[in-house]
């Protein structure tokens, strides 16, 4: 369903207005057994409230943890988003996680893992809830014009190759912000856009049972079929964008995402530009 139409929403998924639509906790033991044999079965850190679940996986990474650590939270007190962006969620609303992962990848190739987890997403939400979501980069969901889910991707490199990823991803499932945070874009919720409940101890196991096989890809160089779909799902390809950098503003027409994450933009006098993720944001230009 997309944000711009106008459609007759049960009275629980009304409730979004200041209020939670979400009754059911996370399971963490119903985790470890759907997720058995799995990269991610174990270890599972849950906590029914924590400042930042990110700031807790980068922590364990520092600490040897394994890959595939979850962590996960009810509640966060100080989540973040790029850029310093506060993440506001109230408790046992939203799902709320972060992934520790230990690639065998170039250091200027993490953000391959950014759009993965993005898509991931994007087939977990449409499998579990019928909701088609778009990816807008460099690291966020949009379903229409409003915005469902953001990741904070977090990285350590070690004589240029990668040491430890922490994956953070908050999706808003049965709250979103009446009002858009920070100059961003207006938000929605899997509950206001599938008009019914959601599980959010079924989407995680969907998503990251998506995430393991996507990844499994990712580990073996087998990119093509990744770096189609990712392009194929992307809401800003052949539209006028405007990037901003720590450095520049650039204005130009978004053409694709290339096999690093990567995106390449063609400014006004046909130059292409390749933009790597990080600490940059993007809007489409009126």
């Amino acid at each position: 369903m997309l944000a711009g139409r106008r459609r007759k929403i049960p009275r629980k998924a009304q409730d979004l207005e200041g209020k939670t639509s979400v009754d059911e906790p996370i399971q963490p033991e119903l985790l470890r057994k759907r997720l058995a044999g799995s990269l991610f079965s174990s270890p599972i850190h849950y906590h029914p409230s924590i400042d930042s679940t990110n700031a807790l996986a980068k922590a364990l990474a520092g600490q040897g943890a394994p890959e595939g650590t979850l962590v996960i939270a009810e509640e966060q007190t100080a989540g973040r988003g790029r850029r310093g962006r506060a993440w506001v969620s109230p408790a046992r609303a939203n799902l709320l996680f972060s992934l520790l992962l230990r690639p065998f990848l170039e250091g200027d190739r993490v953000f391959v893992l950014t759009m993965v987890l993005a898509l991931a997403g994007l087939k977990a939400v449409n499998k579990i809830c019928g909701v088609k979501a778009m990816i807008k980069w460099p690291n966020d969901l949009y379903v229409g014009t409003r915005k469902l889910a953001g990741i904070l991707t977090e990285f350590a490199v070690r004589e240029k190759k990668v040491d430890w990823v922490v994956l953070g991803m908050g999706i808003n499932v049965g709250w979103r912000p009446d009002v858009p945070q920070q100059g961003g874009a207006p938000a929605t919720s899997l509950v206001e856009e599938a008009g019914r409940p959601v599980s959010r101890n079924a989407l995680l196991i969907e998503l990251l049972t998506e995430f393991e096989g996507l990844y499994k890809d990712v580990v073996a160089g087998e990119m093509e079929r990744l770096y189609e779909e990712w392009n194929r799902n992307c809401l800003v390809l052949g539209k006028a964008v405007v990037v901003a950098t720590e450095k520049e503003r650039i204005e130009g027409k978004a053409l694709r995402i290339d096999d690093c994450g990567a995106l390449i933009l063609e400014e006004a006098d046909g130059n292409q530009r390749r933009i790597l993720t990080g600490e940059v944001s993007l809007r489409l230009r009126i």
